[in-house]
């Protein structure tokens, strides 16, 4: 079912673990390596010998690394990886500081060379990390093997995203239909829970096992009655090192779940992170320091695309427009002007010649190619500079940097229920949408993501969609 592509360096790096260890091993030694240069460039005194053994600290590092999960535990997600990362690497340089410090060694080292090392480390780890996921994944070797098991058409809802994420390393291997009634499938793997079939079931999970001895089963445990789940999961569990169920559950479906223990039995925590006001505290917070950081290249850039508008076309610099907020507040968001100054005149008429535009308007309120865009507006649009005087709503507190895009009146009814959740929170500048495709995205799917993030929301989470904006806005993939 497999059709990656082989490659010598697979066979030399033999798994996904040797490929993120050595990963971040070069990570690591790339930062030292910056480190020292930088500090000998700038006139630091550095013994080169003295520093070469700090090379010999790097593999305690990735032990560490790895007793925090970073090379076991495979259902992490991409911001929870960057926050282990990154807590990792600096608990990491405390500890050799520490050891420096009690062993006198301290005057030996520059302390502004280790503190330089920590800061590109924090940066080189999580992307050699991503390098390497984006290279490896159509190869055979990476990954970890994935058996569905899941009732009789259920198996593409849970199969497609992970073919379209490889690179996160659980790929599937086969898939297994699950019947409970006696009736089987004419497929290869298909099995019975009934009284009658379960000797025969217990033969093919045998023989799944021999065939992928790492596999781990993932069941779509979506309408299994829960006395067949009773049968089921005991039986995976003989055969199978981790068993992962996929709950699809409409209220299970997006929340940030954890495990947690009552007295007399287990049970499921619901987190909802952005009905803290202690953590909304620390999401403003981060806005106000994004803002203080990011004013060295905001500041000069602002004027300088004020004056490529005013030279382009005539009309205003500022495109300013009614947005729904928080608590459904109504809010003015600032955006650059990007299309000729009687831009809704245009539409109208464009919309009645075209009955092509017309259903796509109808459908995404988004117009590929609008003929409406300026020279500099679409520029603007490509890299979503156009976005850039939001950063006074997010100073005013009506904004956040990342947040569900800010939706006007007539968008709320393709909410529908899921607008109460949008409500909840700051609409942001970037977020899940615009690092997930922006226009290319289904407004519906779009949705999803809202939901996703407000139920998921972390620190980490927004430290994550800040990074991959960089490379959204460079690709230009579907801005429009």
């Amino acid at each position: 079912m497999n059709h990656a592509k082989h490659s010598g360096l697979g066979r030399f790096l033999f798994s996904t673990r040797n490929a993120l260890l050595l990963s971040d091993f070069c990570a690591l030694l790339a930062s030292l390596v910056i480190a020292y240069l930088l500090r000998k460039i700038s006139g630091g005194d550095l013994v080169l010998s003295r520093y070469a053994i700090l090379i010999f600290g790097l593999p305690p590092i990735l032990l560490f690394y790895a007793a925090m999960g970073l090379y076991a535990d495979l259902l992490l997600t991409p911001s929870d990886e960057l926050k282990i990362l990154s807590i990792g690497t600096t608990l990491s340089f405390l500890f050799f500081s520490f050891i420096l410090f009690l062993g006198q060694q301290n005057l030996e080292y520059s302390r502004l060379t280790v503190l330089m090392c920590w800061f590109v480390a924090l940066i080189l780890a999580p992307l050699f990390r991503f390098a390497v996921r984006k290279h490896c994944a159509p190869y055979t070797w990476w990954g970890y093997p994935v058996i569905i098991f899941a009732p009789p058409g259920k198996t593409e809802s849970i199969a497609k995203p992970l073919m379209d994420n490889r690179q996160r390393g659980l790929i599937v291997a086969e898939s297994v239909s699950l019947h409970w009634n006696g009736e089987l499938s004419s497929g290869q793997w298909s099995v019975s829970l009934d009284a009658a079939g379960l000797q025969e079931t217990e033969k093919l999970l045998q023989k799944l096992q021999k065939l992928y001895p790492r596999a781990l089963a993932l069941v779509n445990a979506e309408k299994v009655p829960s006395d067949v789940q009773r049968i089921l999961m005991p039986l995976l569990g003989q055969h199978f090192y981790q068993v992962i169920v996929r709950m699809d559950t409409a209220w299970l479906k997006q929340y940030s779940l954890r495990v947690g223990y009552l007295p007399g039995g287990s049970a499921l925590s619901l987190r909802q992170k952005l009905l803290d006001p202690r953590r909304m505290c620390i999401k403003r917070l981060l806005d106000i320091i994004y803002c203080l950081l990011g004013s060295v290249v905001i500041m000069p850039l602002i004027p300088l695309l004020a004056l490529c508008i005013r030279l382009d076309s005539e009309g205003p610099i500022f495109f300013r427009q009614q947005r729904i907020g928080q608590g459904g507040k109504v809010i003015r968001i600032y955006k650059f002007r990007t299309m000729v100054a009687n831009a809704q005149d245009e539409l109208v008429e464009i919309l009645k010649k075209d009955p092509a535009l017309r259903e796509k308007w109808a459908k995404d309120q988004k117009l590929p190619n609008d003929p409406r865009l300026t020279r500099v507006g679409a520029f603007l649009r490509r890299v979503s500079l156009d976005e850039l005087p939001q950063v006074f709503n997010v100073i005013k507190g009506e904004m956040s940097f990342v947040g569900p895009r800010p939706i006007v009146e007539n968008e709320i009814p393709r909410y529908g229920e899921a607008f109460s959740f949008y409500t909840r929170v700051k609409p942001g500048i970037t977020g899940l949408w615009q690092i997930s495709g922006r226009n290319d995205v289904k407004y519906a799917k779009r949705v999803e993501l809202d939901k996703t993030y407000i139920y998921n929301w972390s620190v980490w989470m927004d430290i994550y969609i800040m990074i991959r904006t960089i490379p959204a806005l460079l690709t230009g993939r579907g801005a429009y």
